[in-house]
């Protein structure tokens, strides 16, 4: 091992030690010198785990507050409590990352005019005791400085990945590991952080599988029990998040058999085990646990053992049925939300009445044809730019920005929020007109058509500086663009030119599962354009841009204009679709 270096500065009383190039945290109490002493009898070692906050720590609507964080801080104390007098029984808390980017607090954070920034997450994990925390990939949204002075400021527990190269900013703030004593149970814990859609361009990342080859063999001698806290994402074939190099089930197959005792994942926002441990989420003998997402959930495990551990109890508790702890409400949360009051309530202007602003357009009807939102949207993202001084020839997303519609009437920041909560930030993709012609094939594939159910298929919408049409055909793989014109001149006399096109850092991921299944179709992966991020939140620029339209409204792009013209369905669509289903419930077909 290298030479111990400072502590870090929000946690003065622990050591670093340098090993294989990745730094540990040892707690007070804490020494190297040889293994922990052997436990003279068997114990038991409970954990309460959350994953992926996104700051709903706090859930707030116009009037009132559910404090989601005063349940799980009186589950812990009623715990500790519990537990207090008894040697044999510890109680650790942790979380698998992601503790920002999705709720209003965000502007406590990193808003307009923010001069003391408040991590609404650390501050209320720091109140409530928690031990540990991974680093997950929205954590880095906020940039590696401001994230450093979160962490500094407002975090009194280890941020832990062994995965990442940390940039100056973090190196002293973000470790690999952590090792702490409950009761005289010393318990190693590992951090991990996904690659995937992380919007910071600062940072890099090791393959997560063999930073923890790497690092089990400088730990385990010392502790009696090793956690992963991995926000890698349950599985490569996980569904609701992008998993990339490893999820929690490849990394289990890559150690050695039981080297680890305990995973406990996130990212990909799963509720694992919420009737005790599944055998399917233990795999090379070490199980995996998982709670959900937005505190939804608490995850609570039981470890149990004396040189080999098992788990004895897992399940899941809503957070809703726990009681609150007065105590905490009080001293720890009603001073936030005193502090976001006057950003809820914000006003951007006015939004005028048209129907696809409503929620039912845009959960039912939002890739089945031109949308008068996405047309706003995609015209605001092309202002924006151009007004930060960058090229945008045009402007496309995806349904995966969007969350809800929006009241007719006075809008609030609370308003928009609601129906962007997320951190994308907007990137600049370069691309041949060929390419968009294709972009413009592949998108005609992913049309929703009245016959078919409604899944993700990732159906883009562009700004009006592009118009094309579609004729569907008798099933998907006949479906095709017409006719395009870009900036009032047909592609076909463009297919050479290069074209700057802005988009968000999230498209098209939603769609994964979906395209995975249409071998058949001429799909163009997402990942195959070059993307250069401009540090701009789409959020912002988008609030900044109802500013100066005083609103949602017509003057801003919330009308169709005919950009997107769909011919209508061949009739032998519709028959051909009654003919499948004769056969299905093989009826005679009607004289």
């Amino acid at each position: 091992m290298d030479r111990e270096r400072l502590p870090p500065p929000h946690l003065p009383n622990w050591r670093i030690i340098r090993t294989n190039g990745r730094s540990l945290l040892l707690a007070p109490g804490i020494d190297l010198d040889g293994p922990p002493p052997p436990l003279p009898q068997p114990v038991r070692l409970k954990i309460l785990h959350l994953n992926d906050l996104h700051g709903h720590g706090i859930q707030l609507t116009p009037t009132k507050y559910e404090p989601t964080m005063a349940r799980v801080a009186g589950r812990l104390r009623h715990l500790h409590h519990r537990y207090a007098s008894d040697p044999q029984t510890a109680v650790l808390f942790v979380s698998a990352g992601d503790e920002v980017a999705g709720s209003l607090f965000d502007e406590l954070l990193d808003g307009p005019a923010i001069s003391e920034p408040v991590h609404a997450s650390y501050r209320l994990y720091s109140a409530a005791g928690l031990n540990a925390a991974a680093l997950g990939n929205h954590d880095l949204d906020i940039g590696a400085d401001r994230l450093a002075q979160a962490i500094n400021y407002q975090a009194n527990f280890p941020i832990l990945s062994a995965n990442l190269m940390a940039p100056p900013p973090l190196a002293n703030v973000v470790h690999a590991a952590a090792i702490l004593k409950l009761k005289g149970l010393q318990v190693g814990l590992i951090g991990l952080t996904t690659p995937a859609q992380s919007n910071c361009g600062q940072v890099a990342f090791t393959n997560p599988a063999r930073a923890v080859q790497q690092l089990l063999p400088t730990i385990r001698p010392f502790c009696h029990v090793v956690i992963l806290l991995s926000h890698l994402g349950y599985s490569l074939n996980s569904e609701t998040a992008g998993v990339a190099v490893a999820g929690d089930v490849e990394l289990a197959q890559q150690l050695p058999p039981s080297s680890v005792d305990l995973i406990v994942g996130g990212h990909t926002h799963l509720p694992l085990n919420e009737q005790g441990l599944s055998r399917r989420h233990v795999v090379n003998g070490i199980p995996i646990v998982q709670a959900g997402a937005l505190g939804r959930f608490l995850g609570e495990v039981t470890l149990t053992g004396q040189e080999r551990w098992v788990v004895t109890d897992a399940r899941l508790t809503p957070t809703a049925v726990l009681p609150i702890d007065p105590t905490f409400d009080t001293t720890a949360v009603a001073p936030l939300v005193e502090q976001i009051r006057p950003h809820f309530t914000r006003p951007l202007g006015t939004t005028i009445s048209h129907p696809d602003l409503s929620p039912e357009a845009v959960h039912n009807a939002f890739a089945a044809g031109e949308s008068a939102l996405a047309n706003f949207i995609t015209e605001g993202m092309v202002a924006r730019a151009r007004a930060h001084g960058l090229p945008a020839d045009l402007a496309l997303i995806d349904a995966s920005v969007i969350r809800d519609g929006l009241p007719a009437g006075p809008l609030t920041f609370a308003d928009w929020f609601a129906l962007m909560p997320y951190a994308d930030t907007l990137r600049l993709c370069r691309l041949t007109g060929r390419q968009l012609w294709a972009l413009l094939q592949d998108n005609a594939c992913r049309l929703d058509l009245p016959y078919e159910h409604h899944v993700e298929r990732g159906f883009l919408h562009f700004s009006g500086h592009l118009r094309y049409t579609i004729q569907p055909g008798r099933n998907r793989e006949e479906n095709r663009v017409v006719a395009a014109q870009l900036n009032g001149r047909s592609l076909s006399d463009q297919l050479d030119g290069v074209i700057t096109a802005v988009l968000p850092s999230f498209w098209r991921q939603l769609a994964r599962s979906w395209q995975a299944e249409m071998g058949n179709l001429p799909l163009m992966p997402h990942t195959e354009f070059p993307l250069e991020d401009t540090g701009l939140f789409l959020r912002r620029e988008m609030v900044a841009y109802i500013g100066q339209m005083g609103g949602v409204n017509e003057r801003g792009g919330a009308r169709q204009d005919g950009r997107l013209q769909i011919l209508p369905l061949p009739q032998t669509t519709e028959r051909r679709s009654w003919y499948e289903y004769r056969h299905v419930f093989h009826q005679p077909a009607l004289s």
